[in-house]
């Protein structure tokens, strides 16, 4: 074990995950053992409370909130939480060598071209990736995330109001990236997180993400039933997420040639798939015949210590669905 790791032993991590369909929570400890998952679970999203990666109601999300951490057993009152969006981005940027006292600037008139809203009414993070050298000149890479200040409080005000302080405000393609750090770290991939209303699709090289894009379609499995069998609720809802497959693919299609546009025809390796819409049946198969590439599911738990009560829920396409939780759980611990 590191030194740093050692030193660690004892941190603890919750994520939250609000979606529209449902919200995750991952508790991860570090232990002797390693990282370990001391508490997961989710539950149904109230209906009509969250769209589009918007919380449109505060109370109601509170509430479920509040329900949730208490089935699954999580007594900590501090969370990372993450925001997705049309207006959410994450990008790499290059920039000759600067100053760091000129650096913000550099980034805020970089930042005011690639954002959809006014860059004053946005939160920004920067971080230094690497320095690079393109044609004999040295530059820097940074990567931008950004998104709408109000949309980003309004996430800090429903989790308050559920009693939880939140410690830090992801965008949702960061946390994916860092809970399949071993699936992405070389080559490069197009993570793809199938939200009910919203689909993100990130491009990752060698552990980097290098760009983000959200698009207004999801692709919902249907609500659990009650009771035995498939519900009518969820048979239609499997039936809208193959409808919305079509329109998806068009889009998924642009983005990843987008970005062999941008880096001179570079080539992705393969896709993949998070979120709650990976749990349609034969999605997988679907998305790697229409874009061409093998498609794999996210795996988001490798690598963590995993009790047994919590393997059934850790394992497959349901794993899968708690990426964006366990990367937020695993803030500042990897």
């Amino acid at each position: 074990m590191a030194v740093r790791d050692f030193l660690q032993i004892g941190a603890v991590g919750l994520g939250i995950d609000v979606g529209k369909a449902s919200i995750k929570a991952v508790e991860i400890r570090r232990t002797s053992k390693g990282l370990e998952v001391v508490h997961l679970g989710q539950q149904p999203t109230p209906d009509g409370a969250v769209e589009g990666g918007i919380i449109l109601d505060r109370s109601v999300v509170a509430q479920a909130v509040s329900s949730l951490l208490a089935s699954a057993d999580v007594r900590r009152r501090r969370a990372v939480i993450s925001v997705t969006g049309q207006n959410v981005l994450a990008r790499v940027l290059r920039l000759p060598p600067i100053p760091e006292d000129e650096l913000k600037q550099a980034i805020k008139w970089e930042a005011e071209r690639h954002l959809p809203i006014p860059v004053d009414e946005a939160v920004i993070d920067v971080q230094l990736v690497r320095e690079v050298t393109d044609d004999g000149q040295r530059q820097i890479e940074v990567l931008l995330a950004a998104a709408p200040e109000g949309l980003v409080m309004s996430y800090i005000d429903t989790l308050e109001a559920a009693h939880i302080y939140v410690e830090a405000v992801e965008i949702g393609a960061l946390a994916v990236t860092r809970a399949l750090r071993s699936q992405v770290a070389n080559g490069t991939h197009a993570v793809i997180e199938l939200g009910a209303s919203t689909t993100c699709v990130s491009i990752v090289a060698n552990g980097i993400p290098q760009f983000s894009r959200t698009v207004p379609i999801g692709v919902e499995q249907g609500r659990p039933s009650t009771g035995s069998g498939q519900t009518d609720v969820v048979q239609a809802g499997m039936a809208a997420g193959y409808a919305a497959l079509g329109g998806l693919t068009v889009q998924l299609r642009r983005s990843l040639d987008y970005y062999r546009a941008q880096f001179g025809g570079a080539s992705i390796d393969d896709l993949i798939l998070c979120g709650g819409g990976v749990g349609v049946p034969d999605v997988l198969e679907a998305l790697s015949g229409e874009l061409e590439l093998p498609a794999i599911p996210a795996a988001p738990f490798a690598g963590l210590v995993i009790p047994s009560a919590f393997e059934a829920a850790s394992a497959g396409n349901s794993g899968a669905q708690l990426t964006v939780a366990v990367g937020l759980a695993l803030r500042g611990m990897v």
